[in-house]
């Protein structure tokens, strides 16, 4: 099943949140996917607030961006509040190659897993989303890990472990600032294009040895 938009996700996910939902990569591997291999820099979850002009709201999003080790994006999950309403959400933008019909299961270490279902998907991801009960909030403030549990192509189980260590720091804490988030997403696409150019530098010097073998 393919659910197809003329959108691109992270059109559509930039516009509340600057540009800290940028759907760039696609689902490369199969099996656990962590988050410890990110940088101090990027592994925090962000608090970022917006007034909706039409709604007279402001919404807040908490967020969290899952990073290879190089830097590509793999996967963005996001609670989403609205003052005067309790009812929250969760957001999550995942990259393509999963099987749609079955969903996502979202855990939060051993508690019991919560349901949610995909949305729309564009080319470069698909948005998932689900009620954010006052219990699935209440076990991220105190929990460790957040694990998001898709079906990979072959029905086989792909999850994406979200660390929680900053989560209740930053949902209970003040929003993050437009200059603040500028230069936490300047800071961090400069490590990116770092790591990148010393895995460009690792495989060229691999190829240059591999060429002086007799």
């Amino acid at each position: 099943m393919t659910v197809t938009v003329t959108k691109s996700i992270a059109k559509i996910a930039r516009a509340p949140l600057a540009a800290a939902f940028v759907a760039t990569a696609a689902l490369t591997a199969v099996g656990v996917l962590p988050a410890s291999a990110q940088s101090a820099t990027a592994d925090e979850w962000v608090k970022v607030c917006r007034t909706d002009e039409k709604q007279k709201k402001e919404i807040c999003k908490t967020a969290y961006d899952l990073r290879t080790s190089g830097g590509q994006f793999l996967a963005s999950i996001a609670v989403v509040e609205a003052s005067g309403e309790a009812r929250k959400f969760v957001d999550l933008i995942m990259p393509t190659g999963l099987l749609l019909q079955p969903g996502i299961k979202i855990q939060v270490d051993q508690n019991k897993a919560e349901d949610g279902k995909y949305g729309m998907c564009a080319a470069d991801g698909c948005i998932a989303q689900l009620v954010a009960s006052d219990a699935l909030v209440g076990q991220m403030k105190k929990g460790t890990n957040l694990t998001v549990t898709a079906q990979g192509q072959s029905d086989n189980p792909v999850d994406f472990v979200f660390p929680l260590a900053t989560f209740k720091a930053s949902i209970e804490g003040k929003a993050m600032d437009d200059a603040a988030l500028k230069k936490r997403e300047e800071a961090i696409a400069a490590e990116n294009a770092q790591k990148q150019k010393s895995i460009e530098d690792q495989l060229r010097e691999q190829q240059r040895k591999a060429v002086q073998q007799p």
